[in-house]
């Protein structure tokens, strides 16, 4: 039974007072509960081995809470706020994942704690700004590549490295750092040849490993993606391979963005028309750097016309 579908059989079931409960699964070292009370708030709680007693009674903030319930000692973590509700459905996959691989009850009851207070803060409501449609534009690009990457990496390997390496949003110099690379991704419209380079930084090799410029051509188009969409693509791949999506959440909220504010940018929808990849580590590769200009010269701002840069170019992909 698919997650949304047993909140929906314990909403049914709602009572006047007390929860409603409904074991999350039959096999495991700890038992699992969903819970929905009265109010119809969503929960998740745990029955603790009696050599497990936590050093807290309560973990919250204004939109979640964390408590553990003496009489029965048990620990419920209950949202307070129905905005979080499809966070909170993350959050229960992720807990119930990353208790999975301990047979040591003691040891599950503790990484249940560990993982709740990882993924408390994005539950706090921030100040919202509006994105200019030339940042939304650039985010998706750097989406589009994301999901690529997590694509890229083998079954048998973890996915935590590929989110890692999406630096942008932390004000990286690039926008992807891999071990062996760099990687600069623009995103502009198929109709111009012109990408804009808004710092001295972004294609100089400031850590002597290869840098490469990978520019998305795309097309406004009804039956494209937004932004959501290509979010809800990578967060089912981390939940697929078990990969870490908090790693995700807190890049996103650098840019002030979440599942829930994605939506309100539903309406733009692009699609990958070319991708063209070109190595900037040549000598010759035309651009402003910082390591070649005065220190008096800073905040460099500039274009390049990708036509001009055809002798640079390893690759190019047609959709």
């Amino acid at each position: 039974m698919e997650l949304s579908e047993k909140w929906r059989l314990l909403e049914s079931q709602q009572t006047e007072s007390g929860y409603q409960t409904l074991r999350f699964e039959a096999s495991g070292s700890l038992e699992v509960f969903l819970a929905v009370d009265e109010g119809a708030n969503h929960s998740i709680l745990i029955y603790l081995p009696s050599l497990f007693t936590p050093k807290f009674d309560a973990l919250n903030n204004d939109n979640i809470e964390l408590l553990f319930v003496k009489e029965g000692h048990f620990l419920i973590i209950r949202l307070l706020d129905n905005d979080f509700s499809s966070l909170f459905d993350d959050l229960v996959v992720s807990l119930i994942d990353s208790i999975k691989g301990f047979s040591d009850p003691t040891e599950a009851s503790k990484e249940f704690v560990r993982t709740y207070v990882k993924w408390v803060s994005f539950f706090s409501k921030t100040i919202e700004r509006s994105l200019s449609k030339e940042r939304l534009i650039g985010l998706w690009g750097e989406l589009s590549y994301l999901l690529d990457l997590i694509k890229s990496v083998s079954s048998d390997s973890s996915i935590d490295p590929a989110l890692k390496a999406w630096v942008g949003p932390y004000d990286a110099a690039h926008d992807f750092e891999l071990p062996s690379s760099s990687i600069e991704i623009k995103t502009k419209s198929i109709s111009s040849s012109i990408v804009k380079i808004s710092s001295e930084f972004q294609l100089d090799n400031i850590d002597d490993k290869k840098l490469s410029l990978t520019v998305f051509s795309i097309s406004e188009t009804e039956h494209g993606l937004s932004l959501k969409d290509l979010f809800l693509k990578i967060k089912a791949q981390i939940q697929k391979r078990s990969g870490d999506i908090t790693l995700l959440l807190a890049a996103l909220e650098k840019e002030s963005l979440n599942e829930e504010r994605l939506s309100k940018y539903s309406n733009l929808l692009f699609t990958r028309k070319t991708k063209e990849v070109f190595d900037c580590s040549n000598d010759s590769f035309p651009k402003i750097v910082r390591s070649c200009l005065p220190l008096a010269v800073y905040s460099v701002k500039y274009n390049l016309d990708i036509r001009e840069l055809q002798e640079f170019k390893v690759l190019q992909e047609n959709y």
